[in-house]
């Protein structure tokens, strides 16, 4: 999950309660009502903006009751009262705008695509897109909304970009894109962030997007990101101008549901909030809980860790060096490596090889395990730590061949509380202060017991991975603060009905919280 750049808004009638201080149980807000609207229908959460086209079949998520939406805005408190695509487009727009963690330089962003180059990426993307999620990309054909192949270069030339559906909070949950060559429905957060990438490669040449935080008189002279593979959030609203071009306005990084760590700073530092309220505010009705009351947690997590760019868990070869005496044990021998000695792991003919000073010491196809009395430092991999020259991880580790046998996976077996010292401080900075990193350190241990229990990657022997994937571990360095935040909250998960919930945060609030269901 990442996070700050460190590492989506809608309100329609009153708000009854406005959010505010640091009382035990901060107040909900429920700010919702229908005011009238020629142009939308609101539907439960749902704002339906389909006007002629029909209705699509695609499956709406199942509530998470935990994961909320939250009126995270304080000036103005009721921006939108109609919710039409013009309050959404003078909301986004309004860089004067001010809420929970309004300090980032995402709180508002803006991008300026020419006609040629949104064309670019939108025939490139859709159709990647629709072969990885062939059932969130339909087709429009004889009056109904389908699911089929996409052809290439399937929009031509772009006509209409437009919002179908937003959730609750604002977020843009079905996107229609209608060009000289096809009408097409893209549905869920994440595909339409990834339909809307900035890369070189989809749009052809270096675009910018402009940030402003809240209170700003105008965006930053400076871009705040340059070609992002992901557009910043899904909280959107689109202008068409006259000459075919587009500008897209945001506000908010991230998916949008669960704790803004930008928002959990701000509450902490400026507004009298405790960790526990920030949890209390951002995950309704959980309480805290040791993790060790849990069935089937222990004391360990095992970790994959990924190669330099975080784009496989397959390494080519893997090496490793310690101040330490390393231990290496398999079923087919033992090596033992004397401090500050390189050992390398390979493959060769279906074989792991642990070659040390180009003397080849040990092959087997099974297991390696491997240990020291020192932290042992992974030399072929990259990551933003200073305080080493390479990443330097706690615990054990474990190499075994990875599926077809041609390259090896690798795998740190670490203390729960090891793990989160390298975990707190790689998505969020010391600057946001000590209770802010409790509540990231108290998200971050639910949110790996969860997935602990969830064993999605039980098949390639670990719980979770050290990237945005799950969450991101030892890419930045320790520091002080993130540690005492990791021990002051030693053990503790939340649990909602006694199981611990999946504790989803993101970077900065658009001004709204997302229920989960609208995102995912």
């Amino acid at each position: 999950m990442k996070k700050y750049n460190i590492r989506y808004i809608v309100v329609i009638g009153i708000c009854l309660l406005a959010i505010i201080g640091c009382s035990g149980s901060p107040k909900k807000d429920y700010s919702y009502k229908k005011v009238g609207s020629s142009s939308s229908k609101i539907k439960g959460d749902r704002i339906d903006l389909y006007g002629s086209y029909p209705k699509d079949k695609i499956v709406v998520a199942k509530p998470i009751p935990y994961l909320r939406y939250i009126n995270d805005m304080e000036s103005p408190k009721i921006p939108i009262k109609y919710r039409t695509e013009k309050e959404f487009l003078d909301f986004y727009k309004n860089i004067r705008a001010k809420g929970h963690g309004d300090a980032s330089n995402y709180w508002r962003w803006k991008v300026n695509l020419s006609k040629k180059e949104i064309g670019n990426i939108l025939n490139k993307n859709l159709v990647e897109l629709s072969l990885r999620r062939p059932k969130e990309v339909l087709t429009y054909q004889n009056g109904e909304w389908i699911s089929k192949k996409v052809p290439l270069n399937p929009v031509g030339e772009v006509i209409i970009l437009k919002v179908l559906e937003r959730g609750e909070s604002g977020i843009v949950t079905k996107l229609l894109v209608k060009g000289t060559r096809g009408e097409y429905l893209v549905a869920k957060e994440g595909n339409i962030r990834n339909l809307l990438s900035l890369s070189k490669s989809s749009v052809g040449k270096i675009v910018n997007v402009y940030g402003a935080k809240g209170g700003s008189n105008s965006y930053n002279e400076n871009p705040i990101s340059k070609n992002p593979s992901m557009l910043p959030s899904a909280f959107i609203a689109i202008e068409k101008l006259g000459n075919g071009s587009f500008n897209i306005y945001g506000g908010g990084f991230g998916h949008g549901s669960g704790v803004p760590q930008w928002s959990a700073m701000d509450l902490t530092k400026n507004k009298g909030y405790s960790y526990k309220q920030v949890l209390q505010r951002y995950y309704a009705d959980t309480k805290l809980k040791n993790m060790r009351s849990i069935d089937g947690i222990g004391d360990k997590i095992r970790v994959g860790i990924m190669n330099s760019g975080f784009s496989s868990l397959n390494h080519t070869k893997i090496s490793m060096l310690s101040l330490g005496n390393i231990k290496i044990k398999s079923k087919d021998g033992n090596v033992n490596i004397n401090p500050r000695t390189s050992v390398d792991f390979v493959v060769k003919d279906g074989y792991v090889q642990v070659i040390v000073q180009n003397k080849l010491r040990l092959k087997t196809r099974n297991f390696i395990n491997i240990t020291s009395n020192k932290m042992i430092s992974v030399t072929n991999i990259k990551r933003n730590v200073k305080n080493y020259k390479y990443p330097t991880y706690r615990g054990e580790f474990e190499i075994r061949l990875a599926q077809g046998g041609k390259s090896l996976n690798l795998i740190n077996e670490i203390n729960m509380e090891d793990y989160l010292l390298q975990v707190v401080p790689s998505e969020m900075p010391q600057s946001f202060g000590l209770e802010a990193l409790k509540v990231q350190a108290v998200a971050a241990r639910t949110y790996a017991v969860k997935d602990i229990l969830r064993n999605r990657y039980a098949k390639q022997g670990f719980h979770i991975v050290d990237s945005t994937q799950s969450q991101v571990y030892n890419n930045l360095d320790e520091n002080e603060l993130s540690t005492q935040g990791v021990k002051l909250t030693k053990g503790l998960i939340l649990v909602h009905e006694e199981k611990p919930i999946d504790a989803k945060y993101y970077s900065t609030s658009s001004g709204f919280n997302s229920n989960a269901h609208n995102v995912w």
